[in-house]
């Protein structure tokens, strides 16, 4: 009889547990594939906001320069962990300067991120192989494969990574030729390595694409 109760009340915390996880899965996911419209679309994003806002509020102002001064670096990296879902994390400039933070938060294929500059705010919503880019809550782009297609209908072809995981520096392509390369943060091994290397001068939506792709390369997503 013993034997018996001892089982049954093994099952049953198993049971709980597994019904907890499921549960929180399902409070994750849910509002990352949220319409863009609803409440919980809004708080998913308060959240992330409200993250950055208290772990990361001092970034040095960006300058037409910055980009090309971003670095792989990272400071006050924070991983999720069972109180906390967000993973989170603020990249410097070569001169040691925070300048660009991020938050995420990750349900197996699917992801949102909040970055933000001094001066501008990126969200990418990755539902499996395709991105969704905002900047400053207005749509940019979707991002698909390497590829970067303006948002909308009839969307065009704004830019596109070409990323070969051996290669120390993937070309970015803007218009009809490179305009940049990105460090591939899993080769290069520089105490202090640039993230973006520019290759001509750029107008604000072309500076806009190559932020978006370097972030995503950056974070893990691209």
């Amino acid at each position: 009889m013993r034997i018996l109760v001892g089982l049954f009340l093994v099952v049953l915390v198993a049971a709980l547990v597994i019904t907890g996880i499921v549960y929180v899965l399902a409070r994750l996911l849910s509002p990352l594939l949220s319409g863009t419209d609803s409440q919980a679309w809004k708080n998913l994003l308060k959240k992330l906001s409200d993250h950055l806002d208290k772990h990361y509020g001092n970034l040095v102002p960006w300058d037409k320069d910055m980009l090309g001064l971003l670095s792989l670096n990272q400071q006050e990296e924070r991983k999720p962990g069972f109180f906390n879902t967000i993973r989170s994390g603020v990249y410097s400039s070569i001169y040691h300067e925070p300048v660009l933070a991020y938050a995420t938060l990750t349900s197996g294929q699917n992801a949102v991120t909040l970055a933000r500059t001094s001066d501008r705010e990126f969200i990418f919503r990755k539902k499996a192989k395709e991105t969704e880019i905002w900047i400053n809550k207005e749509p940019f782009g979707l991002y698909i494969d390497g590829s970067l297609i303006s948002a909308g209908k009839g969307g065009r072809m704004i830019g596109r990574l070409e990323r070969r995981p051996e290669e120390s520096a993937f070309p970015v392509v803007l218009g009809d030729a490179a305009s940049a390369t990105l460090s591939n943060p899993g080769v290069v091994r520089s105490p202090n390595p640039r993230a973006v290397t520019m290759l001509k001068d750029m107008g604000l939506e072309e500076q806009n694409a190559l932020l978006a792709m370097a972030i995503l390369n950056m974070t893990g997503q691209a």
